[in-house]
């Protein structure tokens, strides 16, 4: 029980590279503090498709404790702790209680060889209506008949299976408690009866024993373990709260409400569209190839299309400046990005985005790619090109999203770490045609988990709406921006055949490799 007077509520978000604590004060309705901290460097000859779950736990509580001492408030003023994680990767946990093997990251790929085994019991149509995802690598379900094939001595240790957010409410609170926004991308989950889909499992031969109880976003889970309070400076037993998905959590935070979809511009570009429940009992041809899942709010459902790794590719390219030449094409191959020619009088063209979204388009990934770089180009024209690829894969994934759903968009909300740019905000109305919404992140950080922390009414309007900044469309560039992203897509779709071929010939001359065997 908390004591009177408590109004700062936590949520520790797991990123992809590191672990933010956020702290939110009910009573100001504002964020009150944040602090994060990076995951360990992986090693020369780490896996760079594994993550460390106790490394990622140790960062966690390192986030907890920088916050907690930046507060410098009682340690009785925290009304609640709860966790927002990415939703893919997940833990083996053995019968201690620890990781019986390291997991695997959202865009591995590994598990291909095991996308057939999970699409045989229903097929692919099957598959999708009942879990709402298609059959790809980088879903759970692959990944963790991947890990059974592979590993099978952690996997005869295995007791539970927790998703990343599943994995730290356990390691705040010591209960064992799954939830559905984060766990739907699992792909074993029933979104229609929002149950583990047992049947499924019993097909694949994966018992249903090894997954936990699910509970309601905002759910109590229990107390903060006395060893978790010593290290991070809150209390013993402050109440530890079930959480959800990033972008779920993301998108609430962001305070759109039911049908404005919400772009959370990250590491990646999903775009979200949270819906009545009803209006989406079952994943069916006319939502394909949208992925549907429970939101963490009570009776509505998100519709999610995702342009995949863009803020991650605008940020390595954001301080190039000044850099032109041999420079700037040493920098950008440093960066791991390719160089293509052009066409003679086409623009400068970064590929900082998928335009494509659903199996097809997932099949291959090209590396970010500029296209058409001149010795007259500086470093700030790469990175602004970036920018403008990224807003015209949203624009696509978004069209696709709107299109599928039958929702009319009067605008679109922009949240994540590139919502702060003005200029981004900008271009991103111009390119997709719609007034785009942004409410500042500082306010609003970790507002969603203290939502669900308090039950507050989701669609209560905070007192910084007036704070919204509102970035119009300019409709006379309209055209010009619909050449270009019919330009982006046709690159972007060459560069995934020469991606998919590249693939393909690797995987030819290793199986010739292996066929031949030792000389």
């Amino acid at each position: 029980m908390s004591p009177a007077g408590a109004s700062i509520v936590v949520t520790l978000d797991i990123g992809g590279s590191a672990a933010k604590a956020s702290a939110y004060d009910v009573a100001r309705r504002a964020c009150a503090g944040q602090a994060s901290r990076a995951y360990p460097a992986a090693g020369r000859d780490a896996d760079p498709g594994m993550f460390d779950p106790g490394a990622w736990w140790l960062a966690a509580v390192g986030a907890l404790r920088a916050l907690w001492q930046r507060l410098d408030q009682p340690a009785g003023r925290c009304l609640g702790i709860t966790v927002s994680a990415i939703r893919i990767p997940f833990v083996l946990v053995g019968a201690g209680g620890e990781a019986v093997m390291p997991g695997l990251l959202n865009k591995d790929r590994r598990a291909q060889a095991h996308v057939g085994e999970a699409r045989a019991p229903l097929g692919a149509d099957g598959l999708y209506r009942l879990t709402g995802h298609w059959p790809a690598p980088e879903f759970g379900l692959p990944k963790l008949l991947w890990a059974r094939a592979n590993h099978p001595q952690a996997w005869h240790r295995t007791r539970t299976v927790l998703q990343l957010h599943d994995w730290f409410i356990y390691r705040l609170s010591g209960t064992v408690a799954s939830e559905r926004s984060s766990a739907a991308m699992s792909q074993m989950l029933d979104v229609r009866a929002g149950t583990w889909a047992r049947g499924l499992l019993a097909e694949l031969g994966l018992p249903a024993g090894l997954l936990p109880e699910l509970r309601p976003a905002g759910a109590p889970a229990g107390g903060l373990l006395r060893a978790v309070a010593d290290a991070t400076g809150f209390a013993a037993g402050t109440p530890v709260h079930v959480g959800g998905g990033d972008t779920h959590m993301s998108a609430l935070s962001a305070a759109a409400g039911s049908g404005i979809p919400v772009v959370v511009a990250g590491t990646t570009a999903p775009t979200v569209l949270a819906v009545p429940a009803a209006a989406s009992a079952c994943p069916s041809d006319a939502s394909f190839p949208l992925l549907v899942s429970d939101h963490v709010v009570a009776g509505q459902r998100v519709l999610e299309t995702n342009a995949g790794a863009t803020g991650a590719i605008a940020a390595s390219l954001d301080d190039l400046g000044a850099r032109a030449r041999g420079s700037l094409r040493e920098a950008l191959a440093a960066r791991g990005v390719c160089l293509a020619d052009g066409e003679p009088g086409e623009p400068l063209t970064v590929l900082a985005g998928n335009p494509f979204f659903g199996p097809d388009g997932w099949a291959a990934s090209p590396p970010p790619t500029v296209i058409g770089l001149r010795d007259s180009a500086r470093g700030g024209d790469v990175y602004r090109a970036a920018l403008y690829g990224v807003c015209l894969a949203i624009c696509a994934t978004l069209g696709c999203l709107l299109r599928r759903s039958g929702a009319v968009a009067p605008f679109v909300a922009a949240t994540g770490g590139m919502s702060r740019s003005r200029a981004w905000a900008q271009l991103l109305a111009d390119v997709t045609g719609t007034p785009v919404h942004v409410r500042p992140l500082e306010r609003i950080s970790g507002r969603a988990g203290a939502v669900l922390v308090t039950g507050e009414d989701p669609s209560r309007r905070p007192p910084h709406e007036e704070e919204t900044r509102v970035h119009e469309p300019d409709a006379a560039a309209g055209p010009l921006h619909d050449a270009g992203l019919a330009r982006y897509q046709r690159l972007y779709r060459t560069a995934q055949l020469a991606a998919s071929a590249k693939a393909q010939a690797q995987a030819q001359a290793q199986a010739e490799v292996s066929c031949a065997g030792p000389r």
